[in-house]
């Protein structure tokens, strides 16, 4: 039978914002252009390739367009053996958080004093609350169902013995409700390949970020982003 596993992509400077309190991550690239962090993101993809090379069998891995999830694929890839469809599915880009991407919580306030509605809202009525300028949870749920249901029938197909998702944690969270009728329980880690069918997290990186990193900005900035990887199949 086969089995999906959800993947997160590795880490980025912009998750920084809400890991270590670091402001003006967002200069470095808007949401779909942001690369993964130089070490740490890297040595996290690098792992998960390492633990992926261990499946065999038919794989068909299905990915989010978004720059950093290609970059985690790349080096991921890097590390596997053997032949994989790969399909780039546009609807599995992550959550459109508006201005609220890479920025802490008194950033967005300070820069952003209308984005005061969405936390109001999200007070009363987290799910159905829009981010400024982006989408709500509920709209997002919506939006990969569809996804889902392909993925169902490609599972009954018996096509393949693996289906890997490269995706991010908002989509995955909503793709594994729809799949199972129920919430994953956490907010997935960075590179966590969490296994649908026996509803549990498999493989988590050791490299995590530690208290008090900061992202050296300016490392970033203008840097040619050419690292996605060649479409197999599409």
């Amino acid at each position: 039978m086969t089995k999906v596993y959800l993947i997160r992509h590795a880490f980025t400077p912009a998750n920084n914002a809400s890991y270590n309190g670091q402001e003006g991550l967002w200069r470095i690239a808007k949401d779909k252009d942001m690369p993964i962090e130089k070490e740490y993101g890297v040595k996290q993809a690098l792992e998960l390739g390492e633990f992926l090379d261990k499946l065999k069998g038919r794989i068909l891995i299905i990915s989010s367009p978004y720059f950093r999830v290609q970059q985690t694929l790349k080096y991921a890839l890097s590390k596997m053996h053997g032949d994989y469809e790969l399909e780039v599915i546009d609807g599995l880009k992550e959550f459109n958080s508006g201005v609220h991407y890479a920025h802490t919580i008194d950033e967005v306030l300070r820069m952003y004093p209308e984005s005061q509605k969405y936390f109001k809202d999200a007070k009363n009525d987290l799910d159905n609350a829009v981010y400024t300028g982006g989408e709500s949870r509920n709209q997002v749920k919506a939006r990969v169902k569809s996804i889902a249901l392909d993925i169902q029938r490609l599972v009954l197909s018996d096509k393949y013995d693996y289906i890997l998702i490269f995706g991010h944690g908002t989509v995955n969270h909503y793709l594994y409700y729809w799949l199972t009728s129920e919430y994953i329980g956490h907010d997935m880690m960075n590179c966590e390949v969490f296994s649908v069918g026996d509803k549990k997290s498999l493989f988590v990186p050791i490299a995590f970020v530690p208290k008090g990193f900061m992202v050296d900005i300016n490392e970033y900035i203008n840097e040619k982003k050419n690292d996605k990887v060649k479409i197999l199949n599409k």
